[in-house]
């Protein structure tokens, strides 16, 4: 009888010791909501996966290209035809994502300001702020 009582208190603590473990799934990206940008882009490089212009997706025109942001407030875009300096900067106030590059194709349809959408460390959806304009950037970590 003392056997049977020990084995169903052993059950019932065994019970509740693994039903109060937590599943830590780190199998997708977290949502950095707390993290600010200007920490997530400076770490490693990144490629534009996704650019539409309204309808039109330019999302081609950038193949090849990897963006590195410095720390700094400068930033690189190098493709097979070379580098490419610019800066960024970010205003968590407003909640604005500014490049400045080149004066030459693609490169010169980054150059304004972006809200930022959502971000996570792997990827950063951006829209322009200027609402006459219907553009939609996503940098994606490489």
């Amino acid at each position: 009888m003392k056997t049977k009582i020990n084995l169903i208190a052993f059950l019932i603590l065994f019970t509740g010791m693994i039903s109060s473990c937590k599943k830590d799934d780190n199998s997708s990206p977290a949502n950095t909501n707390s993290t600010n940008v200007s920490n997530i882009i400076t770490v490693g490089s990144w490629r534009v996966s996704y650019f539409h212009d309204g309808p039109d997706d330019h999302t081609s025109s950038f193949s090849g290209y990897s963006f590195i942001f410095s720390g700094n407030g400068s930033m690189t875009a190098t493709n097979a035809g070379g580098t490419t300096n610019g800066t960024w900067s970010m205003d968590d106030s407003k909640n604005e994502f500014k490049i400045t590059l080149s004066n030459t194709s693609p490169l010169k349809d980054l150059s304004h300001g972006w809200t930022v959408i959502s971000k996570t460390i792997t990827d950063i959806v951006l829209k322009d702020d200027n609402a006459t304009h219907n553009e939609e950037l996503h940098f994606t970590k490489i």
